[in-house]
């Protein structure tokens, strides 16, 4: 509780942060003083799914959330002002880049990493393939800065901001009187990504008599939790999120080095050739698939599982265990797992039914 006595002295304090705040560094102040008592925002989040670990340092705000939508689709945010976080990320295939291998950035430049969708992410501990950004307020940083993206330099985008009547209306609102930075935009534009929740919401229990998957996707489900052929389930973890959340080397090259995901971060050497297991929600809409985007369909990525993962003991020795037992060291190749042409085409079915159709139109995430 505060009392009248002591609010005099808040109101040095907070003068005081305002002021020493202007020889801070610009772009990340975990101490972003909340003045103006913004209005809560309460995540509406499906009745299976554990609370979101939101931090305390960048709440969520109704005054924040849009804002930070304001800011994901202005191409302000780009060198060039004509490419907004949304060009990449297009809310009707699920944000990301549509059919698009690698996306091109605002000098024309090609990227090196298939973009991800963007729902789902407050619950992830890493952010980007190869896990490079250890908050969600940081992985907005890097598109911002990075050559091959948006290019964009962060003091010229405050001064921009700044210049922009309704922008300061809108950071005031947010944050409270004060000067904006780029922590700010960094908290406002995670905190609108914080709210795109995807479910499934097709049942998995295959013992109820009114199970919402058709026959087809059934068997794709048996197939997908076999062992001995989809053996999907130990990094695509049946449930609310369809993956991990962790890092894996799916054996997309034999020699890992060359595209060494985590291990570029970690220079551990057992995070060589570890990217991001990706979630298998809106499938149906997220070709390409893999984080260098190799696999236009569904069928090639079966088949790559089937017959044309990679492993080599002394390049890529740690592939995931869960691939290695299909492995034969003797003949260097996968072995055939026990699947069939039906289990193939069931298996897609079951992965296509894992949708959630609503975040491709909701009005709440769009421009």
């Amino acid at each position: 509780m505060i009392y009248k006595k002591d609010t005099k002295w808040m109101l040095w304090i907070v003068m005081l942060n305002l002021i020493l705040g202007c020889k801070k560094d610009p772009f990340f102040d975990k101490h972003t003083p909340i003045a103006n008592n913004p209005t809560p925002y309460v995540l509406a989040l499906p009745a299976s799914f554990p609370p979101m670990n939101i931090p305390l340092t960048n709440p969520l705000t109704v005054e924040g959330i849009a804002l930070g939508k304001r800011l994901f689709y202005d191409p302000l945010l780009s060198s060039n002002n004509k490419q907004a976080c949304a060009s990449c990320h297009q809310q009707n295939t699920s944000f990301i880049d549509s059919n698009k291998r690698f996306s091109l950035g605002a000098t024309g430049a090609l990227g090196a990493r298939n973009s991800m969708p963007l729902f789902n992410l407050g619950y992830a501990s890493a952010w980007f393939w190869d896990g490079r950004a250890k908050t969600l307020e940081e992985q907005v940083f890097h598109p911002i800065t990075s050559q091959n993206e948006m290019n964009q330099d962060i003091g010229l985008l405050v001064n921009e901001l700044k210049a922009n009547g309704n922008y300061v209306s809108l950071y005031n609102a947010a944050f409270g009187q004060g000067e904006i930075t780029f922590d700010k935009t960094a908290k406002a534009i995670a905190q609108f990504m914080r709210t795109i929740i995807a479910y499934p919401a097709k049942s998995f229990d295959t013992s109820k008599i009114n199970n919402t998957l058709n026959a087809s996707e059934r068997r794709g489900l048996l197939v997908f939790l076999d062992e001995k052929k989809g053996d999907c389930f130990h990094c695509h973890e049946l449930g609310n999120f369809m993956t991990n959340y962790k890092f894996t080397n799916n054996g997309l090259n034999a020699n890992a080095i060359n595209d060494p995901g985590l291990y570029a971060v970690t220079r551990n050497p057992e995070d060589l050739g570890k990217f991001k297991t990706p979630s298998l929600i809106n499938l149906k809409y997220t070709a390409p698939y893999m984080h260098d985007g190799r696999f236009k369909t569904l069928r090639e990525v079966i088949d790559f599982y089937d017959n044309g993962f990679k492993f080599h003991p002394q390049t890529n020795y740690y592939l995931d265990a869960n691939l290695k037992k299909h492995f034969n060291i003797s003949t260097n190749k996968p072995d055939p797992r026990e699947w069939t042409e039906q289990d193939k085409e069931d298996i897609i079915n079951f992965l296509e039914a894992l949708t959630d159709k609503s975040i491709n139109t909701n009005p709440a995430f769009s421009k």
